[in-house]
């Protein structure tokens, strides 16, 4: 029983508080002003009355002729028992044609409860003759606390009444919720292991001769018909590309460095099989030369001699033993 006398006293307290916090919201600002010849100081502190948790906002606003210089007090981060939140500068604003208004706002939070006092603040007024200092009064703020004085926050609280405890097992529509959740898993575990299953499926391969697919691929330029379309530099760029890549694999020659006109120049002083058709060689890398550096247009009659010549070293050099591994679903050309 003295339990609950006490939650009740300690809520009417709080309620009290409340009551008081806001009517101090409503209270009129505290405000000062003091003066030095032309020069007017105005220090407003916008409720006397202030929350623990709440901020205060103070405003320092000086008018001052055009002809005199303000020096403003620095404040630091602290102002007193005030923590300075936040500051905001403004002015010069424009009174009169002689006056300006400059301004600093201060939002200040307080660390602790009680009557606190705001240090004076002081400007430096700097005229053609001299330079005379104008403060402010220390200012009195009452800042409160919700909880009462006589409050014991350690007491223990009364103990809850009884509730209803839950009744077991789950309404019918999460069984139903659940199950279709369950079928979904279900359902995309199947489809992952399907497909799990379709890219594990080993790709089927087959060997051909290097010399049957470079015909292949020299047959296939002949069936584009790129010499009757008039597709010069395509031409001789494919016819260059199926010979390198012939004579890599066909002989085991390797030149990644270096482009297809540097190696098959180059093939032009090796011996062997290849050097029996080094003239062969010599006139396509001459046409591929005109074609691409002198805009040479060869007749698609000579058009037809490189894709022949080219037909004819593949054929004279081809070697059945020396096999392509490559997917029986791929195109067998190079």
């Amino acid at each position: 029983m003295y339990h609950r006398v006490l939650s009740v006293g300690f809520l009417v307290s709080a309620w009290l508080a409340v009551i008081s916090f806001a009517v101090a919201q409503t209270a009129p600002p505290l405000e000062q002003h003091q003066s030095l010849g032309a020069v007017h100081l105005t220090l407003r502190a916008d409720r006397p009355t202030v929350g623990l948790a709440d901020t205060v906002w103070l405003t320092l606003a000086a008018d001052a002729p055009l002809s005199v210089q303000l020096t403003w007090p620095d404040v630091p981060k602290h102002l007193g028992p005030f923590e300075v939140v936040q500051s905001r500068h403004t002015g010069p604003q424009n009174l009169t044609p002689d006056t300006q208004r400059w301004q600093r706002a201060y939002l200040l939070a307080p660390t602790t409860t009680g009557e606190l006092t705001i240090p004076s603040l002081t400007v430096q007024v700097q005229d053609e003759t001299s330079t005379q200092a104008l403060s402010t009064t220390p200012v009195t703020l009452t800042v409160t606390s919700v909880v009462p004085a006589d409050a014991d926050p350690s007491a223990p609280k009364d103990i809850a009444p009884p509730v209803d405890l839950a009744r077991r097992g789950l309404p019918p529509w999460l069984w139903a919720g659940l199950g279709g959740l369950g079928l979904l898993a279900l359902a995309a575990g199947a489809w992952w292991w399907y497909r799990r299953r379709q890219r594990a499926a080993p790709v089927p391969l087959v060997q051909r001769p290097a010399h049957t697919l470079a015909l292949a691929a020299l047959a296939q330029v002949r069936r584009a018909d790129l010499i009757g379309q008039g597709q010069i530099d395509d031409f001789y760029l494919r016819v260059s590309i199926i010979l390198r890549r012939y004579i890599e694999l066909r002989f085991g020659l390797r030149a990644p460095e270096q482009t297809t006109e540097e190696f098959l120049t180059a093939l032009l002083s090796t011996t062997g099989l290849i050097a029996t058709h080094r003239d062969l060689l010599a006139a396509f890398l001459q046409q591929c030369d005109l074609v691409k550096f002198a805009r040479h247009r060869p007749l698609p009659t000579d058009m037809e001699d490189i894709l022949a010549h080219a037909t004819q070293f593949v054929e004279h050099t081809a070697d059945l033993h020396v096999l392509v591994t490559l997917p029986s679903s791929g195109e067998l050309a190079l």
